[in-house]
C-alpha cells in the first residue's frame, strides 16, 4: 500500500538524520505517523474561547461533568487529571518525572528524548516489536523467559526465535549468547531482560558491560535491535548483582545498535493495576522525537490514548518528597521474603534444585528427572491447595513476592509432599 505523505515526511526526517535507525523499522513502522486528527487539531485550539474539537463532555469551560459516585469518588483529586483524556502521547509531567527518574539513575540518559507512555509495559514491548520487527525476523531469547514474549513475538510477528542456554554455572550465559549472534546473519532482534522472569537472576555490572560489549560488536556489520525489559529494575537484593540497567551501557554505542528500554510503574512504583509504561529510544538528538511521533501513531491506532489517571496518581508519587524511603521498605519486604526462601531451599531437597536467583520476585525450581512440571503443579492445588506456575516440562516457578514469609515454609513442606506421593506412585 502507498505510504501516507506524513508517515514519509517522517521517515524522510529519520532516514535523514539516522540511517540506520530507517533500515531497522519494519514495513508497518515505516507506515505508522502521528496523525494530525482530532486530538492534534484541539491541542491547537485549546486556548480558545469556545472549543468544539474533541468528544468529551464538559461544562463548556474545560472542566469535566462526571457522574456522581464517580465524582465522590475523586472528590480530593483534581477533576480535569481524573476525568478527561491524556494527550496521545502521555502526560507531560510524566514523562518529565520518569526521565528525571532514569537521569538520576544514570546522566547518560539525559541526552535522550522523553519516553513514550503505553498501557503497561507489556503494551510498550508490544509498540517496540510493531516498530521494527519484520515477520519472520529472528529474535534471539535465552531459553528461560516470560512466556508472553511467544504472544508478543511469534503470534503477532511469526519470529523465528533462537534460543541458547541461560546460564553458563551459576551465572548468565554471556558465550552462549555471543554464540548465536555468531550463528545468526542479517538484521537480527535480542531480548534481555534483568532482573529476570522467571528466574529472579541479575548480572553483576562487569558482566553488563560485557554483555554491552557484545552486542556492540554484533552491530558492527548489521542492524542489532535490543530490548531491554526492565520490568522488576531496582528489585536486587546482593551486592553483586547490579541495579544498573543494561540499557544506560547501550546509548549511542553504535549507529547500527538500536536499544530500546520498555519499563514503568507496575513494579517500580507497585502500582499493578495503573497500567502506566514507558518506551525509551537509546539513540540522541531528534530522532528519538521522530521515534516518538511513530509511537503516537500505534497508540492512536490501537488503545485511543494512555490513562491519564493512572498518569497523575504516578506523578504524585514520584513527587512525594517519601517516594524513595517508601521504596526501601518495599524492597525491604520483599528482601525479608527472599532471605527466608534462600534458607529455605539451602537445606536441598531430593525432588527439585533451585536455579540461582538473586533479584526481582522469583525463583525457579528444576524438578528432578521423573517428574513432570505440569503434574506436580495440578497436585499442588488438588492436595495442598498451594498455587505456583509450571514452566516447561522441568521447572517451577515460586513468586515469593505473592506471600507472606509464613507461607513460605508451607509451601516447601507441601512441594515435598506432593513430590513424595508422585515419586512412590510412579513404582
Amino acid at each position: 500500500m502507498p505510504l501516507h505523505p506524513e508517515a514519509q515526511i517522517l521517515n524522510d526526517l529519520i532516514d535523514q538524520e539516522h540511517p540506520s535507525l530507517g533500515k531497522a523499522l519494519s514495513s508497518f513502522g515505516r507506515r505508522v505517523y502521528a496523525p494530525k486528527g482530532i486530538p492534534f487539531q484541539a491541542q491547537q485550539a485549546a486556548g480558545c474561547k469556545v472549543n468544539a474539537t474533541i468528544g468529551q463532555i464538559t461544562d463548556g469551560k474545560g472542566q469535566p461533568l462526571p457522574l456522581d459516585r464517580l465524582a465522590g469518588l475523586m472528590k480530593d483529586l483534581p477533576q480535569k487529571d481524573v476525568f478527561l483524556y491524556s494527550p496521545i502521547q502521555g502526560r507531560e509531567r510524566c514523562r518529565t518525572l520518569w526521565k528525571n527518574k532514569l537521569i538520576a539513575e544514570d546522566i547518560r540518559f539525559s541526552t535522550l528524548s522523553l519516553p513514550g507512555v503505553s498501557l503497561g509495559i507489556c503494551h510498550a514491548l508490544a509498540m517496540a516489536t510493531d516498530l521494527f520487527f519484520e515477520r519472520g525476523d529472528t529474535l534471539v531469547v535465552p531459553d528461560l523467559y516470560w512466556d508472553n514474549y511467544d504472544q508478543i513475538f511469534e503470534v503477532r510477528h511469526e519470529a523465528r526465535m533462537v534460543h541458547y542456554p541461560f546460564y553458563d554455572g551459576t551465572t548468565f550465559n554471556i558465550k552462549g549468547l555471543k554464540q548465536v549472534l555468531d550463528e545468526v546473519s542479517g538484521k537480527v532482534h535480542v531480548l534481555l531482560n534483568f532482573p529476570n522472569n522467571p528466574t529472579g537472576f541479575s548480572p553483576t555490572l562487569n558482566e553488563i558491560k560485557q554483555i554491552s560489549d557484545l552486542l556492540v560488536s554484533a552491530a558492527e556489520k548489521r542492524i542489532v535491535v535490543v530490548y531491554c525489559d526492565d520490568a522488576y529494575h531496582g528489585l536486587v537484593f546482593e551486592p553483586n548483582a547490579t541495579t544498573q540497567s543494561l540499557f544506560f551501557e547501550l546509548i549511542d554505542r553504535h549507529p547500527n545498535l538500536i536499544a530500546l528500554k520498555a519499563d514503568g510503574v507496575t513494579k517500580e512504583l507497585s502500582f499493578f493495576g495503573g497500567r502506566v509504561g514507558f518506551l525509551s529510544l537509546g539513540l540522541s538528538g531528534p530522532v528519538g522525537q521522530y521515534l516518538n511521533e511513530k509511537i503516537c501513531g500505534l497508540v492512536r491506532g490501537s488503545v485511543g490514548s494512555p490513562v491519564g489517571i493512572s498518569q497523575f496518581l504516578s506523578e504524585e508519587e514520584l513527587l512525594d518528597p517519601q517516594h524513595e524511603s517508601s521504596f526501601q521498605n518495599l524492597k525491604s519486604i520483599l528482601e525479608k521474603r527472599y532471605r527466608v526462601l534462600q534458607a529455605g531451599l539451602s537445606q536441598g531437597s531430593p525432588f527439585w534444585t533451585p536455579l540461582p536467583f538473586n533479584s526481582g520476585c522469583f525463583c525457579l525450581l528444576q524438578l528432578k528427572p521423573g517428574l513432570e512440571a505440569e503434574k506436580v503443579r495440578q497436585q499442588l492445588i488438588k492436595d495442598e491447595s498451594v498455587g505456583v506456575v509450571s514452566h516447561l516440562d522441568r521447572y517451577l516457578r515460586i513468586a515469593f513476592c505473592s506471600m507472606t514469609e509464613e507461607d513460605i515454609s508451607i509451601l516447601l513442606q507441601a512441594l515435598h509432599r506432593t513430590c513424595e506421593k508422585m515419586e512412590i506412585s510412579r513404582f
